[in-house]
C-alpha cells in the first residue's frame, strides 16, 4: 500500500486531481483517507463552510480543525462521513500520519505533518443554516517534512 513520498512544506500542488494522484483519496472530501499511504488527509480552504484557523497568527504551528459532515450532526452514526471523523480521531492509535494541505486561491499547498492534541465539540450552523454538533480537533504540527 505504501509508495515513496516526500512532502516539504509549501510544496505548491495545481489542483487536488495532482495529490490524489500522488497520494490516492476522494478528490472533494475536506478529510479523507490515503489509499496509497497509511495517512489521512486534511484540507483547509477558508471560503469553505467551516472557519478552520492556524495559530499562533502568523505561524503553522497549531490548527484548529472542524470535522466533516456538511449537514447535520457530526457525532450522528446516520452521518455519512462519521468514520472519517473518527479516523481523525485514532490516528494515533491506528498509526496514521495526518497530512494538512491548505488552499490558496486556486493551488494547494503542503503545510505539514500533525497530531491530535484533543478535541473538543462546539455548535455551528449546518450548510443548511441548522444548528448541529460538530468536532473540532486541535492539530499540533510535527514536522514540515513528510517522508516515507
Amino acid at each position: 500500500m505504501s509508495i515513496k513520498v516526500t512532502l516539504v512544506q509549501n510544496q505548491i500542488f495545481n489542483s487536488r486531481s495532482e495529490i490524489g494522484d500522488l497520494l490516492g483519496g476522494n478528490l472533494r472530501s475536506g478529510i479523507t483517507k490515503s489509499n496509497k499511504l497509511n495517512a489521512i488527509l486534511l484540507f483547509t480552504n477558508e471560503a469553505e463552510l467551516y472557519a478552520d484557523y492556524f495559530y499562533p497568527k502568523g505561524t503553522y504551528d497549531n490548527c484548529l480543525y472542524t470535522g466533516i459532515g456538511r449537514r447535520g450532526h457530526q457525532d450522528s452514526l446516520d452521518n455519512k462521513t462519521y468514520a472519517l471523523n473518527i479516523d481523525v480521531l485514532s490516528h494515533q492509535k491506528d498509526e496514521r500520519a495526518l497530512l494538512v494541505f491548505e488552499k490558496r486561491e486556486s493551488k494547494y499547498y503542503f503545510v505539514g505533518e500533525y497530531q491530535l492534541k484533543e478535541t473538543h465539540q462546539n455548535i455551528q450552523p449546518d450548510a443548511d443554516g441548522n444548528l448541529r454538533r460538530v468536532f473540532v480537533f486541535h492539530i499540533e504540527k510535527l514536522s514540515d517534512v513528510f517522508s516515507t
